[in-house]
């Protein structure tokens, strides 16, 4: 789920932008789209930590995809950005409460896809959990990467359905002037002047 991933962290972003700017006047919701591949990290952890000399385990093997798709990983991530983060000016709860739903957003969106999918509930529970949702409606067994090798279109679709009804929302509630936030100023003038 590589394309998946930023459309339907971008439906959420979108709304959850929209929800903070009413209450804290800041839109910081692009972390929730950087944070959403933030758990796929681990298939390159290894690769990475090895050319530096390090040898990294994670409950006695070396890291494999699927090992950061947890709870704890999530609030450590959360954390760290956090701190990242705040030395730019942005409240630490409010970059860690970000990060957190971006991260959020990957675990649910594969639970979501994957019927037996990541033991996301650890360090609570150990067993490998998925809802396998969106794969029902396709009525396929699995979830298979058919379009160009990087996104399922079936899951695409539902994603790309669900960003153009968050971009309605928010533009039925706040208006056209959102876009702004997003968009360079010659991009905007050209298609909403």
């Amino acid at each position: 789920m590589l394309a998946e991933h930023i459309i339907y962290s971008s439906a959420l972003a979108i709304i959850i932008g929209m929800v903070f700017l009413h209450y804290t006047g800041r839109d910081y919701s692009w972390i929730i789209i950087l944070c959403s591949w933030a758990p796929d990290s681990d298939i390159i952890a290894n690769p990475i930590l090895n050319q530096f000399g390090f040898t990294l385990l994670y409950e006695g093997h070396k890291i494999v995809h699927g090992d950061f798709h947890n709870i704890a990983i999530m609030v450590i991530f959360g954390i760290i950005v956090a701190f990242l983060l705040h030395p730019l000016g942005i409240k630490f709860i409010e970059a860690f409460v970000y990060s957190v739903i971006g991260f959020g957003a990957h675990l649910f969106e594969d639970a979501l896809v994957y019927r037996m999918g990541y033991r996301f509930l650890w360090p609570f529970s150990s067993k490998i959990m998925g809802l396998g949702i969106l794969t029902q409606i396709q009525s396929e067994e699995y979830y298979i990467r058919n379009f160009f090798g990087i996104a399922n279109t079936g899951v695409l679709i539902i994603g790309l359905m669900l960003l153009g009804a968050a971009v309605l929302i928010r533009t039925r509630i706040e208006g056209r002037t959102w876009i702004r936030w997003y968009m360079p100023n010659r991009v905007y003038t050209k298609f909403f002047n």
